[in-house]
């Protein structure tokens, strides 16, 4: 069982509107994509507090996070879920590829 406290705390249970909001769902579950307050990169953040979703909601996310990252990075771009600030509550970022980054086609 998670500590109150803990998840009172966790700044993506908070979801301050303080970045651009692409984005809010609730079905087939809780997620909303926003940009990202450290980085500047749109993020999907589950909507419950916990560091993995399921196979289905995985899916799901990656599937709207990608309409908007498509629409942002016509040059390409690739998800990112290596959660470094806030490890116990999963987000998906979708981030540019760096300039000096070679794609292969």
């Amino acid at each position: 069982m998670l500590d109150a406290t803990l998840v009172s705390a966790c700044e993506l249970c908070e979801l301050a509107r303080t970045t651009t909001w692409y984005a809010q769902y609730d079905e087939p579950f809780r997620f909303a994509i926003v940009d990202c307050d450290s980085c500047d990169v749109p993020m999907a953040v589950l909507g419950m507090h916990r560091a993995a979703p399921t196979d289905d909601e995985r899916a799901v996310i990656q599937a709207a996070l990608t309409a908007i990252a498509d629409t942002k990075y016509p040059e390409g771009w690739y998800f990112d879920d290596h959660m470094r600030q806030i490890p116990d509550h999963y987000h998906l970022h979708a981030r540019p590829y760096p300039k000096w980054w070679r794609r292969r086609a």
